[in-house]
């Protein structure tokens, strides 16, 4: 490592990648001092060396060929370039050489971590991701401080900014999930394509890195419950408020008998739970200490300086830290069934349909008879045969949702709920 400064490359200069820089010159005094070596960003590869950018750069610095990264003897490399392809590569070779890496990117950890995680080790380097998991909410230093004494039996939260901002307007304005889309589209909260947000893929990309933290193992991707809000309504929204529930988008793993339990998806919680006050393009992350008991952390997750202070804070730590090994990440493929949701649980069953069968004591007799437990009901609209209404139920099956839709002509949505901070 040169005497008295700290190299640096970034792969990637787009929003996060300027807030790292604004950050290292805002706290630059105070990082030298921390540090006792001064930062300095040597090169910054990007897809266009001429782009007009928000932050100043030396020209000499910007690169569009990876190979100058390689070669400018840099001691450190922060990667905030997303996606899997070509970045495993650039990752790959970087801490093959010997490089500490910083990264920000969850679906990188999410898909090729285990991989990563054990070549780190093999070549005795840092890998730093602090910032993949809720930028601005330090949940994984967190984390690794609690599990010294703590088991965590669950870790749960809402983990991405742009599906909350969506839900809070489509509640507070009464507005369709379309409408709000196009809202967080034009104030930058949402991409153009905003699918990764939007049908849960981010948020689960962060609940695998958590699960791996947590209890040393995830389930793969493709064996995780993953449900997105783009085909919620306001009358999925509004009837669950005059049930007393809020639905937000929930990430969740915890441990039972059978394996860890994955899931991202709708879900209902009363509105004085603690996760229920989350609003706008905030985050949260709700842990379950068998000593501590529940602590909720919360902040913004995403933007350019909450994301950009957690990659700086990760460059200073492994700049005063020696190597120790990474704990290895596996992927539990035996508890894939564990991850299927329980008929048992209690939910709220929304129902839509126009068949003139279905009317609401009809379609509760069978419900009943069929061993359904219904607490709650409240019909949204029920005229000129359109049915629409909420259950609280429990007991309700896949095989019951088929009857409703083959014998009812009901459309149906099961939202799982959250009963209390500590269910």
């Amino acid at each position: 490592m040169s005497v008295g400064v700290v190299r640096v490359g970034l792969l990637g200069l787009g929003t996060v990648g300027g807030g790292v820089i604004k950050t290292i010159r805002s706290q630059q005094e105070k990082l030298s001092l921390r540090l006792g070596k001064r930062i300095e960003i040597v090169k910054a590869l990007v897809r266009d060396s001429e782009k007009e950018r928000a932050v100043h750069v030396e020209p000499s610095i910007l690169t569009t060929n990876f190979e100058d990264v390689l070669k400018s003897d840099v001691d450190i490399v922060v990667e905030v370039m997303g996606g899997v392809d070509p970045t495993y590569d650039y990752v790959r070779a970087l801490i093959e050489k010997g490089c500490h890496v910083v990264t920000a990117n969850k679906e990188l950890l999410a898909k090729r971590g285990t991989e990563l995680v054990e070549l780190a080790n093999q070549h005795q380097v840092h890998l730093a991701y602090e910032a993949s998991v809720a930028g601005g909410i330090p949940i994984l230093s967190v984390l690794r401080q609690f599990l010294r004494t703590n088991d965590i039996s669950g870790v749960r939260g809402i983990l991405n900014g742009t599906t909350n901002f969506i839900l809070t307007k489509m509640e507070a304005e009464q507005l369709s999930y379309q409408e709000v889309l196009k809202q967080a589209q034009e104030l930058g909260y949402a991409e153009a394509d905003p699918r990764s947000d939007v049908e849960g893929f981010d948020a689960m990309y962060k609940l695998y890195i958590l699960a791996q933290l947590v209890y040393g193992e995830s389930l793969p991707l493709a064996d995780v419950v993953r449900k997105g809000i783009s085909d919620l309504s306001a009358g999925h929204i509004r009837i669950a408020s005059e049930l007393g529930y809020r639905i937000k988008l929930i990430a969740q793993a915890y441990q039972t008998d059978e394996g860890i339990r994955l899931s991202v998806q709708p879900t209902m919680l009363p509105l004085g739970h603690p996760l229920a006050q989350i609003q706008d393009a905030f985050n949260a992350v709700q842990l379950s200490g068998n000593i501590v008991g529940d602590l909720l952390f919360t902040g913004r997750g995403a933007g350019e300086l909450p994301t950009a202070s957690a990659v700086v804070e990760d460059l200073a730590y492994l700049l005063t830290q020696p190597f120790t090994p990474h704990p290895v990440w596996r992927e539990n493929t035996a508890s894939h069934l564990a991850a299927q949701p329980e008929a048992s649980q209690r939910s709220l069953c929304y129902l839509e349909g126009s068949c003139p069968s279905a009317t609401p004591d009809r379609v509760l007799h069978f419900l009943r008879a069929a061993g359904v437990s219904i607490s709650k009901l409240k019909v949204q609209f029920d005229l000129g045969g359109v049915l629409r209404a909420g259950l609280i139920t429990s007991g309700l099956n896949e095989e019951h949702e088929a009857l409703l839709t083959s014998d009812f002509g009901l459309s149906v949505r099961r939202f799982p709920i959250l009963e209390s901070a500590e269910s």
